[in-house]
């Protein structure tokens, strides 16, 4: 393949390819660091526990004992991890106070939904964790560093891979650097306190060795340092025993490969040897000492072993080879771009120009391979093609195993610089063939990627919520005070008047911070039917657990949820929404709230009134209706003890069936009255249509149901009376025309219900 010097960037720029190495790796570095600097302390997958095992190690000067546990804040501990990575970010903790009793927060609400109750693990203090860092944050933040370095070690060995497998054109070797440099899962890596960082470093120099092996044949410094590198991957992680028989079929391979050269027949049985003794020398030290210590050789992940070991015993393993579709999708997203916990994650049309470029790619390399630049990489395709099914099928095969899909991107994150050889490769070869600009599409994207996540993604959900100069009022006034520590000035729905279930409720609330709590108070929202069922509810520390009550700010903010409608009957429904403050470990303690005059109003804030209704409408059959109220309801049917004759002060049960027209007046009200024979009032009860359903929110074809028990006057003289209905407006007390659908001629303002005899 010839490139075209004139139109390619790399070759017509002045700078050498060092200097344009140097320029990819101040690149990451700098992005990498901005990441650490941005994500919060503890908020990357178990980065506590790991914090621990080093700061172990530099307050101990010693190993921890692989049966103990360094922490208990979280349901994982890392002390059965081999110590090599934590070996190295203990270094910098030495010179640090470790010991000054911080502990994280935990966060208990997070385990719900996040994309409700935000994405912090932990509770955070901006004011404790701003710079300058002393004690556990600055020792945290060290230990990043290290990450940092090691990741930018892993970047050349990235740039030396894809030399060795496209030797003749360095500048797909800087394309695939600078892919994986700015890969926003790898930076992401590189930029907290994890031994994934290193395994990727040593893993992938493992991946060189052997590529070289291959090459130059199995000379013994090589085979010492490729057996060096094996038995240091399976001192940093125990993931690397996969990759463990690869470097004995690179050596095997090797051997056969260059079998005419006198001096490879001459030295197999000494490389054979040193490659035997560099395993030992390093992964053997860590062998024997579990053993000692636990009884077990490997004291990581006893179910996964236990597992294995039974199904073997039992003739074969029971693997869930339905979830393998399942498993490759998640791994293949969190690959790319998976932050946090595993709980932030980018929108999904991401991953799906990631597909379209990975496609274009592999038709690129396809048609590369074929030429005769591509023979020197047809000739060791193989041995990357076997790295990464090994990388791969160890994680993969413990997922399944354990029947669950959740296969993390972070286990497999060692096939980087075969990924990004291929993209670069495949894409250079097609820039030869149609248009030179083509090889920096994917650098392009995933720099874009890389650096765009930061600002729009993980910067926004890490951020405190927008705080306002002074109150601006949103739809719904509350003014409520929740005891002494705020006022929830306004709140806003939307949508405010109907909502169907599956859907959402986006609600905004507007603070005004008076004090900070002692504990740290929960905000409770729910979604409440007309009979107090729950149709939808989250549990969140305010500003999505950014905001705390406990490190709250005087001053006045603004929060945004999403409440998503749950399936509840009945339905349809008028629903409130319910607010509170809480101190979850109370039993629980809600704040008291106050109104706008200070008096105590309970402990709860109701505001919005809105429809909630099914994701279908429930449409009955028609029936018959005898009366017309107005434009807005049929009554279809009464229903009274079939008697008669009542005593004074006696109560009875009157039913009525109605269908809405269509929406009604907010105050509408129902109102059954008692009459004398001259039509003069006696008794009357007022009350609503419904129960379930405020008028607003009627609509054409709902079915109603009202039952009112009607108690007579107890001092009711004897003689017959006549109960009528009489539908009016509380506002102004206008009442609603009748209309007997028998006989439309006749017309009024009330309807007979039927006459009651008092003895």
């Amino acid at each position: 393949m010839n490139s075209h010097p004139s139109r390619n960037i790399w070759q017509r720029s002045q700078l050498s390819v060092r200097q344009w190495l140097g320029l990819i790796l101040l690149g990451h570095l700098l992005l990498t660091v901005v990441y650490s600097l941005v994500i919060p302390p503890w908020e990357a997958h178990d980065e506590w526990a790991h914090y621990r095992y080093a700061a172990f190690i530099a307050e101990n000067r010693a190993l921890p004992d692989p049966g103990q546990r360094l922490t208990t804040e979280f349901e994982f501990d890392e002390a059965s991890q081999p110590p090599l990575y934590y070996m190295l970010a203990a270094l910098p903790m030495l010179l640090v106070d470790t010991q000054d009793g911080y502990q994280p927060q935990i966060n208990p609400h997070i385990r719900g939904d996040n994309a409700q109750a935000g994405v912090n693990v932990v509770l955070h203090d901006p004011e404790s964790e701003a710079f300058p860092w002393q004690g556990t944050l600055l020792a945290l933040h060290l230990g990043r560093w290290v990450s940092v370095v090691v990741s930018l070690l892993a970047l050349v060995v990235t740039f030396k891979i894809i030399r060795t497998l496209s030797p003749e054109h360095p500048q797909v070797a800087l394309a695939g650097t600078a892919m994986q440099a700015f890969a926003p899962q790898f930076v992401f890596i590189s930029a907290v306190i994890t031994n994934d960082v290193l395994v990727i470093l040593l893993e992938s120099l493992l991946l060189l060795l052997a590529l070289r092996l291959l090459v130059l044949g199995p000379r013994p410094r090589l085979v010492l340092q490729l057996s060096l590198v094996t038995g240091l991957a399976l001192l940093t992680k125990y993931l690397a025993l996969a990759v463990m028989p690869l470097a004995l079929v690179a050596f095997l391979w090797a051997v056969w490969r260059h079998r005419q050269e006198s001096q490879v027949r001459a030295q197999t049985l000494r490389s054979l040897v040193v490659f035997a003794a560099g395993l030992l020398f390093t992964a053997g030290g860590l062998i024997w000492r579990n053993f000692q210590l636990t009884g077990t050789y490997i004291p990581r992940d006893p179910v996964s072993q236990r597992s294995v070991l039974t199904g073997l015993q039992d003739g074969g393993l029971e693997i869930h080879w339905a979830l393998l579709p399942q498993a490759l999708q998640r791994g293949f997203l969190t690959y790319w771009a998976s932050f946090g916990w595993g709980n932030l994650s980018p929108d999904q049309w991401v991953y799906g120009v990631w597909l379209v470029i990975i496609a274009v790619a592999l038709w690129g390399l396809g048609q590369w391979l074929r030429t005769s630049s591509g023979a020197r990489a047809r000739e060791l395709f193989i041995l990357p093609l076997l790295f990464v099914l090994a990388v791969v099928s160890l994680p993969l095969l413990r997922e399944i195993l354990h029947d669950s899909p959740h296969l993390r991107g972070r286990y497999m994150l060692a096939t980087l610089p075969v990924a990004v050889w291929m993209l670069a490769q495949g894409w250079a070869h097609l820039a030869w063939r149609f248009k030179w600009w083509l090889r920096f599409v994917p650098v392009a994207w995933t720099a874009g990627l890389g650096v765009g996540l930061l600002f729009f993604l993980l910067m926004p959900a890490y951020a405190a919520p927008r705080r306002l100069k002074a109150p601006q009022p949103l739809a719904i006034p509350v003014n409520a005070r929740f005891g002494d520590a705020a006022e929830l000035l306004s709140v806003a729905l939307w949508p405010d008047d109907e909502v169907q279930v599956g859907q959402g409720v986006a609600l905004t609330l507007q603070w005004r911070v008076l004090a900070r709590t002692a504990t740290p108070y929960a905000l409770d929202v729910q979604l409440l039917g007309a009979g107090g069922q729950q149709y939808g509810s989250l549990l969140a520390y305010p500003g999505h657990g950014n905001a705390a009550t406990n490190v709250w700010q005087p001053g006045v903010f603004e929060e945004s949820y999403w409440l998503e409608v749950q399936p509840q009957m009945p339905l349809p429904i008028s629903g409130r929404v319910q607010i509170a403050l809480f101190d979850a470990h109370a039993q629980p303690q809600l704040l008291p709230v106050y109104d706008a005059q200070g008096q105590r109003a309970g402990e709860r804030v109701q505001v919005g009134a809105l429809r909630i209704a099914p994701r279908q409408a429930i449409i009955l059959p028609e029936r018959p209706a005898v009366a017309q109220v107005g434009q807005v309801l049929l009554l279809h049917e009464v229903a009274m003890l079939p008697r008669q004759r009542y005593r004074a002060g006696e109560s009875f049960p009157v039913a009525m069936d109605w269908q809405a027209l269509g929406p009604g007046p907010a105050d509408l009200t129902l109102s059954l009255q008692l009459l004398d024979a001259d039509n003069g009032w006696v008794a009357g009860d007022d009350g609503d249509f419904s129960q379930r359903l405020l008028p607003q929110h009627w609509r054409a074809h709902d079915f109603l149901t009202t039952t009112r028990w009607f108690t007579l006057p107890p001092e009711l003289p004897a003689g017959t009376y006549r109960l009528v209905l009489v539908a009016y407006r509380s506002g102004d007390l206008s009442r609603l025309p009748v209309q007997n659908l028998q006989h439309p001629s006749s017309a009024g303002d009330m309807w007979p219900l039927g006459d009651i005899v008092v003895q």
